[in-house]
């Protein structure tokens, strides 16, 4: 069964993910429950079918110099409560790395210019929300990205790459052609690993953050949560890699069930409120 936070994606705990002790004790209590719901449902197929390049992603995840510089430099950067930190780029980050490995198999490369190229996408999962409090995040974040990566050992068309995959990852818009294949596949990877976070992550982590941030009560929660449910549903048709379209739609309908559930707590949670007033 998945146990999906604040584990990772192996069911392996991630050290610096604990964000709980500055919400409410309220939102703790309703997103510990959220946790509980969550590890009854089975893990998706994309975590079990390629366990290999998980387990590579994450070597170049804790492991790659460059890599490593980054997500010390994003993780002051990163802004938690609004449920967009280190621990949704984390995810972003090791899921785009397996998708670019797995979407490379039918292709000709080296295992070092796939490496590379893993690489490339785990530094687009760590950049692509660090601008997510502006307007237009996307293109905010692309601008904020190339002056970063001027200090880190990527080459001109490396940071062209990470800046168009940054740029092109925001849901429900029309993405900009990119100039080269290989940074096509890039930028199509970020996008479908951001949006496999609408999934269980979004009721799990994202959504208390949110509301905690917010101010949110659960009724106001609950209120909100049909508009909610009704974005996630449309993300389903929007992959944009082969392997997206094929794996992407059970993440999001995982997500939904448990959503279903929690929606269902929720209400319960609201009339037991109401009824010991």
């Amino acid at each position: 069964m998945a146990v999906l936070f604040p584990l990772d994606v192996n069911g392996l705990r991630q050290p610096g993910f604990s964000f709980g002790s500055a919400m409410n004790e309220v939102n703790q209590r309703l997103q510990r429950e959220a946790q509980r719901i969550a590890s009854r449902h089975p893990m998706p197929e994309f975590y079990t079918r390629f366990k290999a390049p998980v387990a590579l992603a994450r070597k170049l995840f804790y492991g790659e110099p460059t890599v490593v510089r980054m997500r010390e430099i994003v993780r002051s950067i990163l802004q938690e409560d609004l449920g967009h930190g280190l621990f949704h780029s984390t995810h972003v980050s090791l899921d785009c790395a397996v998708l670019i490995w797995v979407e490379m198999q039918a292709l000709r490369f080296s295992d070092t210019d796939l490496e590379r190229l893993m690489v490339l996408g785990l530094l687009a999962g760590l950049l692509h929300d660090i601008c997510r409090s502006e307007e237009n995040h996307a293109e905010a974040g692309a601008r904020e990205a190339l002056r970063l990566l001027r200090d880190f050992p990527v080459t001109e068309v490396e940071a062209d790459c990470l800046c168009a995959a940054i740029r092109n990852h925001e849901a429900f818009t029309v993405p900009r052609p990119c100039r080269l294949p290989w940074i096509q596949l890039v930028s199509d990877c970020l996008y479908d690993s951001d949006k496999f976070r609408w999934g269980a992550d979004t009721f799990t982590h994202t959504l208390w953050c949110m509301a905690d941030c917010r101010g949110l009560s659960p009724r106001q929660i609950l209120e909100k949560f049909p508009w909610g449910m009704s974005g996630i549903l449309r993300i389903v048709e929007t992959f944009r890699t082969p392997t997206g379209r094929e794996f992407g739609p059970e993440i999001i309908m995982t997500g939904v069930e448990i959503g279903k559930e929690i929606y269902r707590y929720l209400l319960n949670w609201c009339r037991e409120e109401t009824n010991a007033q």
